[in-house]
């Protein structure tokens, strides 16, 4: 693998001799082959082959893992996956007209003036990122994406680019949402026919490990929830009630799904082991009768299916004063059950799944009117955007 010092010196000397190929679109996302960039990969070459389409990978050794995972959201074979530090990923990045990222790709090198950055980021925040965050390693993006006017003045401000190469298209991986083929707990659970109920706990991580290394809120307080005795109380009550809980660790958290103990009703899972049944997460979310997370974007996106969603979190002060929200009152745009322990969580619940009691209907509703302008066909909306002038890839 290439240093990260040498490769801006082998770019600025492969751009030379390297023309670039308006047909080509390269993606990268991380994880990878996920996200907002495989969901429009994956419209792209069903709908509009006539693309060469590149996949720069870090993890090469899965390559096998990720054409299976393609194989089951396309018959088409026009694409190559090449691993991203090396002389021939950085030959396929300098002749690409098109580069889709959901995460800096070569962060530290400017794109030509004749290729086109699009941005599609992993996620309306609620907590701040970018120049928001202080974060002066933002590469300069051509188009970003939004899914209202809200979000296209906040991506606006955090990348410094101008509102009108936000494009508010919606998130292409919200196409996955409404095409339910498997569950959780079929793909998961080998014996589940006694789970009436599927519940998604997604905290966001406080602690990262990869990636942007930081700490956020308070560390100690999030484990408290996820400490034996509060799992093994979760645990007792699940059962009770038929119901079975996966709790999907962030990709960056210090914390492993090896560093939990097992027990009958939780299962802790992380972004491998569902990329090895061959789906992607969000094909699964709509098997979910329960969102449980915190600061996490995953429940902007989960409006759109109007399920519940619970938010689980003690350490409100300390992330505000750490990270802190791009909402001025971000409590405000919560639209479900604050919970602050594990038998506030046992109550709702009880509330939810015994008395049938839904109780942020109305809530939920008004939120996702401000947080989506756009609710189906993402992708196609993104690609029209991005490509509405066929001379500009003929």
């Amino acid at each position: 693998m290439l240093k990260k010092f040498i490769i801006p010196i082998i770019i600025k000397l492969f751009r030379v001799f390297i023309p670039i190929n308006k047909k080509k679109i390269l993606y990268y996302s991380f994880p990878d082959v996920s996200d907002n960039s495989f969901a429009f990969f994956v419209y792209l070459i069903n709908n509009h082959p006539s693309f060469e389409n590149v996949w720069l990978v870090d993890s090469y050794d899965s390559k096998e893992d990720f054409k299976a995972l393609i194989s089951n959201y396309t018959t088409r074979t026009n694409f190559v996956i090449i691993k991203k530090k090396t002389f021939k990923g950085i030959k396929e990045f300098i002749s690409s007209k098109y580069i889709l990222h959901t995460h800096g790709l070569f962060n530290e090198v400017t794109l030509s003036c004749k290729q086109t950055n699009i941005n599609l980021w992993h996620g309306m925040p609620l907590k701040k990122i970018g120049h928001l965050d202080d974060n002066k390693r933002i590469p300069k993006s051509d188009f970003l994406i939004a899914t209202s006017e809200l979000f296209a003045d906040i991506m606006a401000k955090a990348f410094k680019t101008n509102k009108k190469s936000v494009l508010v298209s919606g998130l292409p991986r919200n196409d996955f949402l409404f095409e339910l083929k498997h569950s959780f707990k079929d793909l998961l659970v080998s014996d589940n026919s006694q789970f009436k109920n599927t519940i998604l706990w997604m905290p966001t991580y406080r602690k990262s490990v990869i990636g942007d290394i930081r700490n956020d809120g308070e560390t100690r307080k999030i484990k408290d929830f996820l400490e034996d005795n509060s799992l093994s109380y979760l645990n007792s009550y699940l059962q009770t009630i038929n119901t079975v809980c996966f709790i999907k660790l962030h990709p960056m958290d210090f914390m492993k799904v090896e560093d939990f103990n097992s027990y009958s009703n939780i299962y802790f899972i992380n972004d491998e082991m569902i990329r090895k049944k061959g789906v992607t997460m969000y094909s699964l979310l709509n098997s979910v009768d329960l969102l449980l997370t915190d600061f996490s974007s995953i429940y902007v996106d989960f409006l759109l299916l109007d399920k519940p969603i619970g938010f689980i979190f003690s350490d409100f002060e300390e992330y505000l004063n750490s990270r802190g929200f791009v909402f001025q009152s971000p409590l405000d745009y919560m639209p479900g059950e604050i919970i602050t322990d594990i038998k506030e969580l046992k109550s709702f619940m009880d509330e939810l799944f015994i008395q049938k009691n839904d109780n942020f209907i109305l809530r939920r509703n008004e939120i996702k009117k401000k947080f989506h302008n756009v609710n189906s066909d993402f992708s196609a909306k993104l690609f029209t955007q991005i490509f509405d002038n066929a001379q500009k890839y003929s």
